[in-house]
């Protein structure tokens, strides 16, 4: 039928045109969170949460017995079973899967009680599929699931208990500030030992006890202390008390019970022991230190940094000072923003890094974005000066080809890696303060996986899973949260036992806590360190100066 006016002309024109749209890109006007259109989603049975594409879940806790990962038509007709390929929190799972077809396509059911590593913890896991169709094509996806309540002092023993519908209840919610670590003793029992804490519940905290001895509590208007951004703090309660440790005791257990009678319980370790000493370095010490603040690129996706490079110049100096172990410019490297280009930083992680012998130290500090390739989700990146977004492979540093250089060239026995990148932004309050990363991604969980693979590496990373790490003014007039209270901890304030020197296991604990209060929780370093524990990083001899 042809057209026999000019509004006739019009509509002709329109309709065939949106004809032409609906036939080329079918689905496209579906938002991408429907899980109609997606690949792959994520079903947890015993949570009543049902198949979602979404990518981070809230579930009451760690208590899951099974998760479902569905992979749907028509992309699952092409894709083989021994293709596809589940990961628990970095762990393979698909030798305790079980791999079945349905209706929708695709089935995986991941059991999480065959291995101790095949399961969820509390406070945030990660849940990645990969799988390739016979072309070759490869489709991958990622979940975070974060439970309500966590574990706050991940060096204490935690556990839960819940009442009669263990799926659906949400146990206490309890941190403490006093100790935050096993308490080492230098003298005999008895001794009397300070334990403060917060409790919260979503209904109410009815006690608190020490070794089964209830503690007074302080409620609403009677806690003093700001909030932490823990889960219900409006219904927080906060003890303060010192409990006398008789002969015999070895350990301290608390216990937060709320009014339906959920259980979360602390472990403290106590023990009488002779103080780790130190471990002096006397070898050559040697640095590469990176920090990217202005990006070549002008997509939206890649904005600019205010306070990285500035952070790594600060790292820069200090090492030079004294109290940061004298580390003399030839041994140092530093590549800040023109200069940290793709080219500088592989031809550091090839040149410089191999100055070092194996009686030497090396650190390494790392302050930038970090993303994975918006086009290869599973692919993971170190962003560099002249990094383009739609060209991750050719211009920013895999995460992959990061771990090769280290383990290539690197001949020191001491490796310590400082790593201030993360994911997102809108983590702080202020409009200033700008998180460093893109991208909902892992990097920092394999960070720690790929960097930290032998004995006498120490890598610190500045947040945790799914985490952003903050940068603004308000921290020593401009630096990352992380890199200020790093520099403040080696300046002297992480001496824990006052003897003149801050180590590595000093530092983190320092700085870990600091951070985590600092940003209500919502940043949390992590650490995997070993042999490093007591490698004495710098001299304290006047805590807290500059």
């Amino acid at each position: 039928m042809r057209p026999t006016n000019g509004i006739s002309r019009i509509r002709f024109l329109a309709v065939i045109l949106l004809v032409l749209v609906m036939t080329l890109a079918p689905g496209t006007a579906k938002p991408q969170s429907n899980p109609e259109s997606a690949i792959f989603l994520l079903e947890i049975p015993g949570f009543g949460i049902a198949p979602t594409d979404r990518a981070e879940l809230a579930i009451p806790s760690n208590n899951v017995a099974e998760i479902l990962i569905h992979i749907m038509r028509p992309a699952s007709d092409n894709i083989d079973y021994g293709q596809i390929y589940p990961y628990i929190n970095g762990e393979a799972a698909a030798t305790v899967a079980e791999f079945t077809a349905n209706e929708r396509g695709k089935l995986i059911r991941v059991p999480l009680r065959y291995r101790p590593d095949i399961r969820l913890v509390s406070g945030r896991n990660t849940i990645e599929i990969r799988a390739q169709n016979r072309r070759g094509r490869v489709f991958y996806s990622s979940f975070v699931l974060r439970t309500v309540t966590e574990n706050r002092n991940q060096e204490l023993a935690y556990s839960v208990t819940t009442g009669n519908n263990a799926s659906q209840a949400v146990p206490p919610e309890l941190v403490l500030l006093e100790p935050e670590r096993a308490v080492e003793l230098r003298g005999p029992l008895p001794a009397r030992l300070r334990v403060a804490g917060i409790a919260t519940a979503a209904n109410s905290v009815a006690q608190v006890t020490i070794n089964s001895q209830t503690v007074p509590l302080k409620r609403g208007n009677q806690v003093t202390m700001r909030n932490l951004g823990i889960a219900y703090e409006e219904n927080r309660a906060a003890f303060d008390v010192f409990y006398m440790l008789a002969p015999g005791t070895a350990e301290l257990v608390v216990e937060a019970i709320d009014a339906t009678g959920n259980k979360t319980r602390l472990t403290v370790p106590v023990r009488t022991t002779e103080p780790s000493s130190a471990i002096q370095f006397h070898g050559k010490k040697y640095a590469l230190i990176v920090g990217i603040s202005r990006f070549r690129s002008r997509d939206e996706r890649l904005p600019n940094l205010e306070f990285a490079d500035i952070d790594a110049q600060s790292i820069y100096q200090f090492l030079q000072s004294p109290s940061g172990g004298r580390f003399t410019p030839d041994n140092l490297l530093l590549l800040t923003n023109e200069q940290a280009t793709i080219s500088r930083i592989r031809e550091a992680l090839t040149s410089f890094v191999i100055k070092p012998g194996p009686d030497d130290l090396l650190l390494i500090f790392l302050a930038s974005h970090g993303s994975p390739d918006p086009f290869a989700q599973q692919n993971l990146y170190f962003l560099a000066h002249d990094t383009e977004i739609g060209k991750m492979a050719e211009t920013a540093l895999a995460m992959k080809d990061f771990q090769s250089l280290i383990q290539q060239n690197v001949r020191a026995k001491r490796l310590i890696l400082l790593i201030d990148t993360c994911h997102s932004a809108g983590l702080t309050e202020s409009p200033r303060d700008i998180a460093r990363g893109l991208g909902n991604n892992l990097v920092n969980l394999y960070a720690e996986r790929f960097l930290y693979a032998e004995e006498g590496r120490a890598v610190i990373t500045s947040s945790d899973v799914n985490e952003t790490a903050a940068e603004g003014s308000r921290w020593g007039g401009g630096h990352g949260v992380f890199t200020y209270w790093l520099l403040e901890g080696l300046r002297g304030q992480a001496d824990a036992n006052g003897d003149q020197l801050v180590t590595v296991g000093e530092l983190f604990r320092f700085v870990r806590q600091r951070v985590r209060l600092d940003t209500q929780f919502r940043q949390n370093p992590r650490i995997l360190a070993t042999t490093n524990e007591n490698l004495a990083l710098a001299t304290a001899s006047a805590k807290g100066s500059r």
